[in-house]
């Protein structure tokens, strides 16, 4: 009797488990493998984002408005770069130009063979790190109107296209104070009438030759 009622048990069982097809078993098997710590796929970029739209969307005007909106965030993107870009090759100008301030300045009487040349390096300094600080205060804080144009301001590109014309008179002139005396340069012997303190000769040498 126990028999029996173990069987009858054992075969209730067996009809409320669900059965596996072979299919089933296929699809089980096709099924990539995933990690819970793979990162689902983001769509932060351009292409994601105008597939997404496009998805969502389809070819209305809806998908159309997205697809600006996207390219205008991506432009945005463009141009917070360039200005980095810009500000840092403007910032090392300045920095450049305020150290041949500095030792055109310091060292004005060190150069006997030629005193033009700590002029030279004062002169270019001043006139590089103005232009570099005119730049600079146009392009974060004068671009901006009120009315959304960006456009230069005339006033200021006038003034640095004649800063650039007397910096490119006032280089040939370095480059001819420099060049003619390499050659007899001296370094070592400050009552020499052919000396220059190093540190000006070859700032002043590297200023024109780079």
């Amino acid at each position: 009797m126990l028999s029996i009622v173990f069987q009858m048990r054992l075969e209730d069982m067996e009809e409320a488990s669900p059965t596996t097809s072979s299919a089933d078993v296929a699809a089980e098997e096709a099924r990539p493998i995933t990690s819970p710590t793979d990162a689902p796929p983001t769509y932060d970029s351009v292409m994601g984002k105008i597939k997404t739209a496009k998805s969502e969307h389809g070819n209305s005007v809806g998908f159309v408005k997205a697809l600006a909106k996207t390219l205008k965030e991506a432009l945005s993107d463009i141009i917070c770069l360039w200005r980095t870009i810009f500000l840092v090759i403007f910032g090392s100008m300045l920095a450049f130009g305020i150290a041949q301030i500095v030792i055109g300045v310091q060292r004005k009487d060190m150069c006997t063979i030629n005193d033009k040349i700590p002029l030279f390096l004062t002169v270019t300094g001043a006139f590089g790190a103005a232009e570099a600080i005119i730049t600079i205060v146009d392009q974060f804080c004068c671009r901006k109107r009120e009315n959304g144009d960006e456009s230069g301001n005339p006033c200021v590109m006038f003034l640095t296209n004649i800063i650039n014309i007397f910096l490119f008179a006032w280089f040939i002139c370095g480059n001819v104070w420099v060049y003619t005396i390499i050659n007899e340069v001296d370094y070592d012997h400050p009552l020499s009438k052919n000396y220059c303190d190093q540190v000006t000769y070859q700032f002043a040498f590297w200023s024109v030759t780079i």
